[in-house]
């Protein structure tokens, strides 16, 4: 999809620990500090701890697999696009202030009170956030469902002041996004997290949710019955056009090699006699209710007799 007012910030995969060679990896890849560091797993508690890896330094707390993301400073608002087929909503989210590269100031970051959490393996250890004051580089870890729920209070989140440019999400690039992540992932039902670039002003998808809660979505329900009913109302024409082909198969397969009982002369084929007539002794021919009663040359003459003796009963009681 090629938008110049869309953007994906640069990202790569970590599989193995840190050594001397994942720096040149980051750089390769268009990555540069601050970049956000999340974990690989798609929903559940672990989905949602990330950090925020300021240098080098940094880098010997990442504990991979792990995804590595650039951090683009958006001015602290998220907005989680929730699809629904056609339909989306767009909900205004509280998100990470901005920050510099290289700078994590621990004055603006620590207030009475407040409790930071390391993360090793990606497990909560619950210790009490340390930092060397003389170092402003140190990561931060945080748990992004405590940062960007609408009811969220964090100090991450709190906006020291606008800078750049601020502005809200542009309608028609949201629904662009919506259509074409619809068609290139072939699903109808997922959320997207949006940031606005405070420097560009474009619109940076930072991730895709398969399995979005679509909290503060209050047409959710009316959405969804209304993508159903589409879907259905779309594969209508193709399930009638299939049963039609599949109801002339069948008509088809049934009266190839079909032959018809005979009073006076026995099984004859179709071809050779109207298969609607039984000859009758008395008044010539006579049409028989039952469409077909059907016997074929390999059915022995003891079940042939007894479907002409069958057939001159109904005939004559006509």
């Amino acid at each position: 999809m090629k938008d110049d007012r869309i953007c994906s910030p640069p990202f790569m995969e970590l599989t193995n620990a840190c050594g001397e060679d994942t720096l040149k990896q980051i750089e390769k890849n268009g990555i540069a500090f601050p970049f956000i560091c999340k974990t690989r797993v798609a929903h559940g508690t672990n989905s949602h701890e990330m950090a925020i890896i300021f240098n080098r330094e940094g880098l010997k707390a990442i504990h991979p697999p792990c995804v590595i993301q650039s951090f683009i400073n958006h001015n602290a608002v998220l907005y989680k696009v929730f699809v629904v087929g056609e339909s989306y909503t767009v909900v205004k989210r509280p998100s990470v202030k901005n920050f510099s590269a290289g700078i994590s100031d621990p004055e603006s970051l620590q207030t009475p009170g407040h409790v930071f959490h390391r993360i090793s393996q990606w497990a909560w250890s619950g210790d009490i956030y340390q930092e060397d004051r003389t170092n402003y580089r140190e990561s931060i870890f945080f748990n992004s469902h405590n940062v960007s729920k609408p009811e969220s209070s964090s100090i991450l989140t709190a906006l020291d002041k606008i800078e750049g440019v601020f502005e809200r999400p542009n309608d028609d690039v949201i629904r662009a996004i919506s259509k074409t992540l619809r068609q290139t992932l072939g699903i109808s039902l997922f959320g997207i997290d949006i940031i606005i670039n405070n420097q560009t002003g474009q619109h940076a998808v930072i991730d895709i949710n398969a399995f979005p809660g679509y909290e503060g979505v209050s047409e959710f329900f009316t959405d969804l019955l209304n993508h159903i009913a589409t879907t259905l109302q779309e594969q209508a024409p193709e399930l009638s056009q299939l049963n039609h082909n599949k109801l002339l198969a069948e008509q088809s397969s049934s009266l190839v090699g079909e032959r018809t009982c005979c009073a006076n002369t026995g099984c004859r084929s179709m071809a050779s006699k109207d298969p609607w007539i039984v000859e009758n002794e008395t008044s010539g021919s006579v049409k028989l209710q039952h469409q077909r009663l059907g016997c074929n040359s390999s059915m022995s003459p003891s079940f042939q007799q007894h479907c002409v003796a069958t057939l001159a009963t109904k005939a004559s009681s006509q």
